[in-house]
């Protein structure tokens, strides 16, 4: 009697992002995926969630029911409408909560936070060195990186959970953002198990198509939030010049007391306006630490080219729309290319 035909080994399938063809995922034939893009205005954020047949082992890549961004909470504080408001958390705390609620929702009672996971630790286990360039170039930024490893016993799984925390000031008080991967599976076949979840997780690409329509939707968000900010001027203007005619017939200390007025108004809007600059200019440096792009200044054109690849030494460009990264810091055609400025560089 001949032995039974063993089980096929399920072949891997590319997996790509259904609503805006966003990233693609390299996963087992036989694997359920999910994913989208969840949006808060111009700011995109792609999120999957990759589950083995009868769900025992489970990735995900953000939740798209987080909030984007949380607002720390300040004396004197306007959030904008629908941002919530909390005090800033660290990233190994918010892995750990995150964790309990992602074991509570796999039907698991009990939970133990096994051991903590520092930046150092998670940014060595990514097999991209362009990859672990990016993180070490978040943390200079500010970023706090932290994770937990747990178990629960009584449903045999076990998991864990790295959280990567982006901070910012901005002109409606600072705020964080965290960034979630987490992944859970039988504690009796944990070691395999990890080895497919993190394989899955690092066959992440992000589309180039995409995060170049990425950078064009920030780049009118940004031309937005300016045309408000020169309009505001012009009001600003135009009240003053009545204000000083209305002046001109109320006597003399009517006068000095618009001046004064004038000057604190004015004070107050290039206040206003160098904290949108500076909440801009972090938000386009947090944007591309995320999609590992860079932007480039041409000194011979004045132009800016977006979306670059982030990582390289160099960048040389023709003046006309071409762009080369390179390695080294040789020149790769001296008749048509000139050094291009990493703006991602320019402290």
């Amino acid at each position: 009697m001949n032995d039974p035909a063993p089980n096929p080994t399920p072949q891997p399938v590319l997996f790509t992002e259904p609503t805006e063809g966003a990233f693609t995922l390299v996963v087992p034939s036989d694997w359920t995926v999910q994913a989208g893009v969840v949006r808060q205005g111009a700011d995109g954020r792609p999120w999957f969630r990759v589950m083995s047949p009868g769900g025992g082992a489970e990735l995900r890549g953000h939740d798209p029911r987080l909030p984007s961004a949380f607002v720390e909470p300040s004396f004197g504080m306007m959030p904008m409408p629908g941002m919530p408001v909390r005090p800033f958390v660290p990233a190994a705390a918010f892995a750990e909560e995150y964790a309990r609620g992602f074991a509570h929702e796999r039907g698991a009672a009990g939970f133990e936070a096994t051991g903590y996971r520092d930046a150092r630790t998670i940014i060595e286990a990514y097999p991209k060195p362009e990859s672990r360039q990016r993180a070490q170039w978040l943390l200079g930024q500010g970023a706090d990186v932290g994770g937990v490893t747990f178990a629960c016993a009584d449903h045999g799984l076990t998991g864990e959970v790295d959280v990567t925390v982006l901070r910012m000031p901005g002109v409606f008080g600072s705020t964080w953002s965290p960034f979630v991967t987490a992944m859970a599976g039988p504690a009796d076949a944990w070691d395999h198990v990890r080895a497919t979840l993190l394989g899955i997780y690092h066959s992440y690409a992000a589309s180039p198509g995409w995060q170049q329509g990425q950078q064009q939707m920030q780049n009118a968000q940004h031309q937005m939030n300016m045309d408000t900010i020169n309009t505001g001027t012009r009001i600003l203007g135009m009240q003053h010049q009545s204000g000083m005619e209305a002046i001109r017939h109320a006597g003399y200390r009517a006068q000095i007391s618009a001046d004064t007025n004038a000057q604190i108004g004015h004070m107050q809007q290039q206040t206003w306006q160098n904290q949108q600059a500076a909440s801009d200019e972090m938000q386009r440096r947090r944007v591309n630490g995320i999609n590992e792009t860079a932007d480039l200044y041409d000194p011979t054109t004045g132009d800016v080219y977006r979306g670059a690849p982030a990582g390289y030494r160099t960048y040389w460009t023709d003046g006309v729309g071409r762009v080369v990264a390179s390695e080294g810091y040789d020149n790769p055609d001296v008749t048509r290319f000139n050094q291009a400025t990493d703006l991602d560089d320019v402290r």
